[in-house]
């Protein structure tokens, strides 16, 4: 390249930039601002005034412990447990025994047990296509499938 192809290249370009500044320059920018985010922009900061608050003193208030103690009309005089009623015995009941390929489980109320398992009834030391033996401190008790 030739020195006065390298001077025409560089005076074209700097002639292009200052026509480009002149030009930008009689462009007038106005704000794309909604009117809400000029208030937003134009916000500042004013100290606020923190007032002592005085405490507040409120009578005619009523235990609730007394009223607890005066709702008790109508109530039993005698304890809970003389009136309630007892522990009734839970009804075992065994809905199904599977036995496959080694592998035995049984249902004994709505629980899915294996042998080894221990329940509210005891231990499940044994399941058969019979039945299913618990074991307990009590003994041993075989649950037939109903």
């Amino acid at each position: 390249m030739t020195y006065k192809k390298f001077a025409i290249l560089i005076g074209g370009s700097a002639a292009v930039i200052v026509l480009i500044i002149v030009g930008v320059s009689h462009i007038k920018f106005g704000f794309a601002l909604s009117p809400l985010e000029r208030n937003i922009l134009l916000f500042s900061y004013d100290k606020v005034k923190i007032t002592d608050r005085k405490p507040l003193i409120v009578t005619n208030l009523i235990s609730p412990v007394e009223v607890a103690a005066l709702s008790k009309k109508g109530y039993p005089n005698v304890p809970l447990s003389s009136i309630a009623p007892g522990d009734k015995a839970v009804e075992q009941k065994v809905s199904l025994i599977l036995i496959r390929n080694g592998k035995k489980i049984a249902i004994i109320n709505n629980l899915v047990v294996k042998e080894g398992d221990s329940i509210d009834l005891g231990k499940v030391a044994r399941i058969e296509k019979e039945g299913v033996l618990i074991r307990n401190k009590e003994g041993e008790q075989w649950l037939k499938m109903n």
